[in-house]
C-alpha cells in the first residue's frame, strides 16, 4: 500500500465518493463535494512548474543553461517530476479537474475518484457515464471516463472510454478498441488509430484544448453500446481447453523471453486457472468456459495480480503495458 502513498507529503493521493475503492486508500467524499474539495483532498492542488536545466562546465565560472532541456517541478513540495524537452507541454492538475467539472455540469457524468501516482509524475481522474447494464444475467459492467496525464514524458494526454465490472472492479476498455485505438489531435492534424474511437490522445507535443476534446466525447455512446454487443457477443460463444491454450498461446507470445514454452510461464498458468474457475465471478450463468469468461480472466491478472505494487498495477492497467494485452486480448477474442 505504501506505494500509493505520495512520498512528497506523506499522504494517500487518491480521493473518492461511494464505495471504498479496492486498495482502501484515499480520502471518502460526499457526493456533490465542490471541484475545490476534490482537487485538495486527491492531493492534486499544485501547479506544475518549469526551470531552465543548468550545468557545469570547466570552460565558464557560472552554471550554464541548456536551452532544449527544462525540469518541471512540483509547486507545493518543489520535488522535480522530470527532464523534459522545450517543447514539452504541460497539462496542469486543475485543467484535469476543470475538465470533469464541466462535463458534470452538463449533466450526465459524476466524478467518482481522481488522484497521482508515482509522486504526482501520472494524475488521473474517473467519472461514471451513466447505469450498469448487464452483458449476461447478474454480470453488470458500468460505463465510465477516464482521463490521464503524465509530467515525465512517459504518457500522452489520455481521454478514454472504460468500463468497470461490477463484481470484480474489472476495468475492460479493450473490447472496444480501448488504449489502442482512438484518434490523436495534435493541432490541426487527427490520425485515426483504432477500429472503433473510443479514445482520444493529445501529445505532449500539442497544446491541450478541452473544448476540442470534449467535441469528440460524442463517441462515449456509441462505444458503450459497441462495448455491450460485443461483450454479449463473447458470452454467447464457448471456449474449451484447446481453443483456450492456443488463444493464451498466441496472446502472450509477444512478450514472451526465455527459452522455456510459454505454457510453462506464470501468466499462462495463472490466466488459465482463473479461467477454469479461480476468477471472481466466473461461476455466474454465462460466464463459465465462454470468450467473455478468458477476457475477464486475462483482465483480472492485469488489474488486480500483475506488478510490483498498488502503484505500478493501477498505472500498468489504466496507462501501459497492461492497457496494451487487454487491447489485445479482446481483439484476439473478437476476431477469432
Amino acid at each position: 500500500m505504501a506505494h500509493m502513498i505520495d512520498e512528497t507529503t506523506g499522504r494517500a493521493a487518491i480521493a473518492y465518493t461511494g464505495q471504498t475503492p479496492w486498495h482502501g486508500l484515499g480520502q471518502a467524499l460526499t457526493p456533490g463535494a465542490t471541484i475545490e474539495a476534490w482537487t485538495r483532498e486527491a492531493g492534486l492542488d499544485y501547479t506544475v512548474l518549469e526551470s531552465p536545466v543548468l550545468y557545469n562546465t570547466p570552460a565558464a565560472t557560472e552554471p550554464q543553461a541548456w536551452p532544449a532541456r527544462k525540469v518541471l517541478h512540483r509547486s507545493d513540495t518543489g520535488a522535480p517530476l522530470a527532464v523534459v524537452s522545450h517543447g514539452y507541454q504541460t497539462v496542469q492538475p486543475r485543467q484535469v479537474m476543470d475538465f470533469f467539472a464541466e462535463l458534470v455540469g452538463l449533466g450526465g457524468f459524476e466524478l467518482e475518484t481522481a488522484g497521482a501516482l508515482s509522486d504526482g509524475r501520472r494524475i488521473w481522474a474517473l467519472a461514471s457515464v451513466g447505469a450498469a447494464a448487464p452483458v449476461v444475467s447478474t454480470d453488470l459492467v458500468k460505463p465510465y471516463l477516464l482521463l490521464g496525464t503524465s509530467y515525465d514524458g512517459t504518457m500522452a494526454t489520455v481521454c478514454k472510454f472504460t468500463t468497470i465490472r461490477v463484481v470484480c472492479n474489472n476495468t475492460i476498455t479493450a473490447a472496444v478498441g480501448g488504449y489502442s485505438g482512438g484518434r490523436v489531435i495534435a493541432g490541426e492534424k487527427e490520425e485515426n488509430l483504432g477500429y472503433l474511437k473510443s479514445a482520444v490522445r493529445v501529445l505532449h507535443s500539442e497544446r491541450f484544448d478541452p473544448d476540442a476534446v470534449r467535441l469528440q466525447l460524442g463517441i462515449v455512446a456509441g462505444a458503450w453500446e459497441s462495448f455491450l454487443i460485443q461483450s454479449r457477443q463473447l458470452a454467447t460463444v464457448s471456449m474449451g481447453q484447446e481453443a483456450a491454450d492456443l488463444f493464451v498461446t498466441e496472446l502472450l507470445k509477444p512478450y514472451h523471453r526465455t527459452a522455456h514454452a510459454i505454457s510453462e510461464s506464470r501468466a499462462y498458468i495463472r490466466i488459465m486457472d482463473l479461467f477454469n474457475g479461480q476468477a471472481i465471478g466466473g461461476d455466474l450463468p454465462g460466464v463459465a468456459g465462454t470468450r467473455w469468461g478468458m477476457l475477464n480472466s486475462v483482465t483480472e491478472l492485469i488489474d488486480h495480480e500483475r506488478g510490483r505494487s498498488n502503484n505500478t498495477r493501477v498505472d500498468s492497467a489504466w496507462f501501459g503495458t497492461g492497457a496494451v494485452i487487454k487491447a489485445r486480448a479482446a481483439e484476439l477474442l473478437s476476431h477469432a
